[in-house]
C-alpha cells in the first residue's frame, strides 16, 4: 500500500551500508519509523529526504506495519540551522522533545504545527533562540498532558513577590507556604515563561530569565519523561542570551 503524507525528520540512524532509518513526525500518522534506501551513495536522489529537519511530502510503501520511503517532495530543508551551532542545538533540542513525548503512531496536530513553526523561527536570524524554544516546549508540555500552570500572577493580582517556588508534582509556581514538592525558582524565570506563553508579564523582570527557564523546563521534562535531554543540556551550556 502506498501512503502520501507530509512529515518532518526528527532523527536519522545509519542502517546497512547505504541505507538509513528515519524517525518521521507526520500530522496524519504521528511518529513513525521508515527505512530509506541508498541515500548514503554519492548523488543519491533522495539524500535530501534523510537530512535532519527535512520537511517534505513523503511517499511511503507500507507492508505489515513497516514503512519504506519511495519518494519525497521537499517543502523546506531548514538548511540555515546547520550553519549556526546554537540554533542547530536548539532545533535538535526541539526534535528531542518530540521524540521523548510522542507515542508511536498517535496524532498530535498541535504539536506538529508548533514544531514546524519553531524550526521556522530558529531559521531566522532576527528571532530569539531562547524564546522560540521555550515557546515550543510549553506547547509540547501542554499537548502531552503536562502543562505548566502559570496562573500565579492572576491569583495574587500581579503581586508575585520574590519568593517563588516551582512544584514539580503539579507543574505550577507557588509560594513556599503552599508548596507540595519542588525547588526555589527565580522571578525572571516565571516572567520569561509567561512572556513565551503569550501571557501578560513585566519586561523588566525577564532579564536573565531565558537560560534559567530552559534549565527549569529541562528538569521538568526529565522528571515527567525519564529522559536525559542531552541536546537541550548542550544548548543551555552554549547559550548566551545576550547574543541569541
Amino acid at each position: 500500500m502506498e501512503i502520501k503524507t507530509e512529515a518532518v525528520v526528527l532523527q536519522t540512524v545509519d542502517y546497512k551500508d547505504n541505507d538509513k532509518l528515519l524517525t518521521l513526525f507526520s500530522p496524519a500518522l504521528g511518529k513513525i519509523t521508515a527505512g530509506i534506501r541508498g541515500v548514503k551513495k554519492p548523488k543519491a536522489k533522495l539524500a535530501f529526504a534523510a537530512q535532519p529537519f527535512c520537511f517534505a511530502e513523503y511517499v511511503l510503501a507500507e507492508k505489515a506495519g513497516r514503512y519504506t520511503v519511495t519518494s519525497a517532495y521537499l517543502h523546506e530543508s531548514f538548511f540555515s540551522l546547520r550553519t549556526d551551532l546554537v540554533r542547530f542545538y536548539a532545533a535538535c533540542a526541539a526534535a528531542e522533545v518530540c521524540l521523548s513525548i510522542l507515542p508511536e503512531n498517535e496524532v498530535y496536530d498541535g504539536l506538529f504545527i508548533g514544531y514546524i513553526e519553531c524550526l521556522k523561527a530558529l531559521s531566522l536570524a532576527e528571532e530569539n533562540v531562547g524564546e522560540a524554544l521555550i515557546g515550543f516546549i510549553l506547547i509540547a508540555l501542554r499537548e502531552s498532558g503536562y502543562p505548566l500552570d502559570l496562573s500565579f500572577w492572576e491569583e495574587c493580582d500581579g503581586d508575585v513577590g520574590d519568593k517563588l517556588w516551582f512544584d514539580f508534582a503539579d507543574g505550577r509556581f507557588t509560594t513556599f507556604e503552599r508548596l507540595a514538592r519542588g525547588e526555589r525558582a527565580s522571578l525572571c524565570t516565571y516572567q520569561t515563561l509567561r512572556k513565551c506563553a503569550g501571557l501578560t508579564y513585566r519586561e523588566s523582570e525577564t532579564v536573565g530569565g531565558k537560560k534559567r527557564a530552559l534549565r527549569l523546563l529541562k528538569a521538568y521534562l526529565a522528571e515527567k519523561t525519564e529522559s536525559e535531554f542531552e541536546n537541550l543540556g548542550e544548548l543551555i551550556r552554549l547559550y548566551d542570551e545576550d547574543e541569541a
